[in-house]
């Protein structure tokens, strides 16, 4: 079949669009989703189409939130969309505690099918208040499952499953990728919520990244070629965390590297390290290493941003260290630095 490129965007978009009309109990719920480019154009058009189930709110994080977990539990589907990860912490006590623990609290048989859509961590010129994507504290949140598209295909096939879920799901979306274009079905088709993906199979080494990561392992991939052996891996979910597949590759390569685009601590590098660390079958033939961005908040100067997020040279230069290979050297355009990829992920 011919191929459909279409940009992350408009994946999210179409995926809603196709729920909503199989499902009337779908509805969505945010600030500025009824704008012609609402939610980044995630909700471009829907409210035309669907003009009693687009619901438009207050600046009130908290209320809306809190208005949308009640209608799940009462038997519909909301999807709630915030544009930034820092405006859901005025929601944390709706999405962390309510939501999360609500079906637990009243013996299993209450659940609360609700999808929370958050767009997180870095955006040229956000600064320290809108970069941030805490990953590790959505991840440590019991009761909520925690998926990271890290492609356009992924992200329509993860809303899909989120919506057939009963369980409360958070979409962390980096909005970095949000211009990323890929070949993506025009079906309904759905993506698992709870298994990491093999992008690509190797011998010599594991990657093990999520969202904006990948695109930027990818990207090393290219700088350093194909025989060096790597075998990446999306990790897709962050709650749960499918540890099986990461241990079962880094038994075969017997050496683990870890990608993340957020702070070194408490990141979810750490815990994949730590886990594969415990396990007895897993033989190591170098110590487990990270890339990271550094412990302080993300600045607003491109000064400064242009050494804070690791590169595809930062990572191709890790995997040939870990090898025992010659490094490369290669100065990166402002343009590959500061903003967003618009490529076609393979």
């Amino acid at each position: 079949m011919p191929e459909r490129i279409i940009k992350y965007t408009e994946a999210l978009k179409e995926a809603t669009d196709q729920m909503m009309e199989k499902d009337p109990n779908i509805v969505v719920i945010g600030l500025g989703v009824s704008y012609k480019n609402g939610a980044d154009g995630t909700t471009s058009g829907l409210k035309a189409k669907y003009e009693e189930r687009v619901f438009d709110v207050p600046v009130s994080e908290a209320a809306f939130t809190g208005m949308a977990v009640g209608v799940a539990i009462n038997g519909m589907h909301p999807i709630v969309h915030h544009g930034r990860v820092e405006f859901s912490l005025f929601a944390a006590d709706q999405i962390f505690t309510q939501a999360a623990k609500w079906n637990y609290m009243f013996g299993g048989g209450n659940p609360v099918p609700i999808v929370f859509r958050i767009a997180v961590g870095r955006q040229w010129g956000n600064g320290p208040q809108h970069t941030q994507a805490l990953y590790a504290l959505f991840g440590n949140a019991l009761g909520l499952k925690v998926v990271i598209p890290s492609t356009p295909k992924m992200a329509k096939g993860l809303l899909v499953s989120a919506l057939r879920d009963k369980n409360p799901v958070v979409i962390l979306e980096p909005r970095w990728l949000y211009g990323t274009k890929q070949d993506v079905p025009e079906g309904i088709y759905a993506e698992p919520l709870d298994m990491a993906q093999v992008v690509k199979g190797g011998s010599n080494v594991t990657v093990v990244t999520y969202g904006d990561g990948l695109v930027a392992t990818l990207e090393a991939l290219e700088l350093i070629g194909d025989d060096v052996g790597v075998e990446l891996i999306d990790l897709v979910s962050i709650n749960p965390v499918d540890h099986a597949t990461v241990a079962s590759s880094v038994a075969k390569t017997g050496r683990l590297l870890c990608v993340d685009t957020t702070n070194g601590a408490f990141n979810i590098g750490s815990e994949i390290i730590a886990k594969v660390a415990q396990n007895s079958s897993v033989k190591f033939k170098d110590t487990p290493s990270s890339l990271s961005c550094p412990n302080v908040p993300c600045p607003t100067s491109t000064a400064l941003t242009e050494f804070y997020y690791p590169t595809k040279v930062d990572i191709a230069n890790a995997i040939l260290g870990l090898l025992g290979k010659p490094l490369i050297k290669k100065q990166l355009s402002f343009e590959e630095l500061h903003l967003s990829p618009g490529l076609i992920i393979k």
